[in-house]
């Protein structure tokens, strides 16, 4: 009669195991967080963040965050006129005509200055859905992730958060030295001359960009939930186009 009960309880203690999916005690509930918190989150704990988001991706807070930064960088370089100061030196680096540099002047100084201001925020927002495309082709019809669209927006979204910092310090260099064109890799340690190719590796490592794409590959990894390196295998196509497109610079 005594084993008889205990054998009760004990197949119902198991059927109440499999119902639940797991022990009591072995499932942890992902931390609520607001937008405030994931803003400030994806500086501090990271990691935390992700898991936050996972289930209810956030992309409008990120978004808004990014672009209007941005039209406030381009509002900064338009009216601080380094602008137009790298397009006359480029000019005269060329020993291009008085005359052409005097339009191109003239032109900068018009209205077609405000449209540099709304130039950057269109640009942000479109190489963000890009940049989230190639990172959903990667990871889920390459690498056997299984998450939405949705999800690597968002993890993009809020890469770009941290990658303001990237702009900040740049902007700010640049304005101190009165050019754009600034080195926060090893270019900082070269010469103002510099060949294509090292161009590309003084962005490639520039560590404010390998910060914000580290925080995109941990993204990829919590989400997915996969080893981190995965999450850079996912992003890494991401990063090599966005470094030599710094072969373009002038």
């Amino acid at each position: 009669m005594f084993t008889s009960k205990r054998l009760g309880e004990t197949m119902n203690a198991d059927t109440a195991q499999i119902e639940g999916s797991a022990p009591a005690g072995t499932l942890t509930e992902a931390p609520q967080m607001s937008a405030p918190e994931t803003l400030v989150g994806i500086f501090t704990k990271p990691k935390q963040t992700f898991q936050a988001l996972e289930h209810k991706p956030r992309i409008l807070a990120p978004l808004l965050v990014v672009l209007i930064f941005n039209l406030i960088f381009g509002l900064v370089m338009t009216y601080s006129g380094i602008i137009k100061s790298d397009a006359l030196a480029r000019l005269e680096a060329r020993n291009a005509p008085q005359e052409q540099i005097d339009a191109t002047e003239r032109i900068l100084d018009g209205p077609v200055k405000y449209v540099f201001v709304g130039f950057g925020p269109i640009v942000v927002l479109f190489s963000l859905l890009v940049g989230a495309a190639l990172i959903y082709f990667i990871s889920n019809l390459m690498l056997g992730a299984r998450l939405r669209y949705i999800h690597y927006l968002c993890i993009a979204a809020y890469g770009a958060v941290v990658g303001l910092l990237d702009q900040l310090v740049r902007l700010g260099v640049g304005l101190s030295r009165g050019t754009l064109q600034v080195h926060l890799g090893i270019g900082a340690f070269m010469g103002e001359e510099m060949t294509g190719l090292l161009r590309i590796l003084d962005t490639a490592t520039d560590p404010l960009l390998l910060w914000a794409t580290a925080i995109e590959a941990l993204g990829v990894a919590v989400m997915a939930k996969k080893g981190f390196g995965f999450g850079v295998l996912a992003v890494l196509p991401g990063y090599l186009i966005l470094v030599s497109l710094s072969v373009l610079q002038r």
